[in-house]
């Protein structure tokens, strides 16, 4: 994944993310950060990256739904 691809999807991440992919993946704070930043390779921690934005996104859409079906009725 380039530079500007990790940039974007650590731009994209629900606030505390990185603390949630440092605990996941055993590495610091600070090696997260970077391989998100793409000074350093990590595929654990991409894939926990994009995991978690894709998991926060679905609640996101089934929060919205709730939301129009509530406010339907």
């Amino acid at each position: 994944m380039d530079t500007k691809k990790r940039n974007e999807l650590k731009k994209n991440l629900p606030k505390g993310s990185i603390t949630i992919i440092s605990n996941k993946t055993k590495l610091s704070k600070a090696m997260v950060s970077s391989v998100l930043s793409g000074q350093r390779n990590n595929d654990k921690v991409l894939d926990a990256a994009i995991e978690i934005l894709a998991d926060w996104k679905k609640k996101n859409q089934e929060r919205d739904l709730r939301m129009k079906n509530a406010l339907a009725k």
